[in-house]
C-alpha cells in the first residue's frame, strides 16, 4: 500500500525523516557576510588543535579593508605561552565569492609569501546577526576557529558557538579554548 494511503504510515515516515535530518550536521555555509560589519578586531575564543598555533594563546585578529573593495589586510597577534612574547603574522585576503562575501583566500606577506602563491582558503561558516561572533574554517573543515568581538566572552557564548560549530560538522571533541 502506498504511504500516502495510510495516515499512520505517512506520519511515521515524516517523523522518521525529520529525525534523520536533525541528526545530520548542517552543511550550509553562512548567509551573506556584510563586510562593513565583519571588518575590525576579532579575538580567537575557541579553535581546533593545530601545530601552527600550539604555542599561542589570546590571538587577536584585525581584519582591515585595503584600497580595493575585495581586498583586506589580516594581522594576527598571539601571545606565546612559554614566555608571554607577542608574535605577529600578516596576510592579505581576497574575497573569492563576491555573491556571499563569505569565502576568502589568505596569502602570507613578506618573505614567506612566495609571490602570493602561499595561501589558504577560509570560509565564514556562520556568524551572529549582530556580528558579535563568527565561525571561520577551512573548506574541508579540518581546521576551524570561533572569533568573537570581546577577548573573554561569557561561558554561554562559548557554549552556543561550540554547539553551532558541532552542528556545522566540525570536530569539536578536542576544541582548544583560548582567550581566558
Amino acid at each position: 500500500m502506498p504511504v500516502s494511503g495510510n495516515p499512520t504510515v505517512a506520519t511515521f515516515a515524516l517523523v522518521a525523516t525529520l529525525l534523520g535530518l536533525s541528526a545530520v550536521p548542517a552543511a550550509a555555509q553562512a548567509p551573506a557576510v556584510n563586510l562593513d560589519q565583519f571588518d575590525g578586531r576579532w579575538f580567537e575564543t575557541i579553535r581546533s588543535p593545530n601545530d601552527v598555533q600550539k604555542p599561542c594563546s589570546r590571538a587577536q585578529i584585525d581584519f582591515t579593508p585595503q584600497g580595493r573593495a575585495d581586498r583586506y589586510e589580516i594581522r594576527v597577534a598571539c601571545t606565546r605561552q612559554s614566555d608571554g612574547k607577542v608574535e605577529t603574522l600578516r596576510a592579505n585576503a581576497r574575497i573569492t565569492d563576491t555573491t556571499t562575501n563569505a569565502r576568502f583566500r589568505f596569502s602570507l606577506t613578506g618573505l614567506l609569501s612566495f609571490g602570493g602563491l602561499a595561501g589558504q582558503n577560509y570560509w565564514v561558516w556562520d556568524h551572529a546577526p549582530d556580528y558579535s561572533w563568527a565561525i571561520m574554517g577551512l573548506p574541508n573543515k579540518s581546521d576551524w576557529w570561533v572569533w568573537t568581538r570581546t577577548p573573554t566572552p561569557s561561558d554561554a557564548v562559548r557554549t552556543r558557538t561550540l554547539a553551532r560549530a558541532r552542528a556545522l560538522g566540525f570536530d569539536t571533541d578536542s576544541a582548544v579554548h583560548t582567550g581566558r
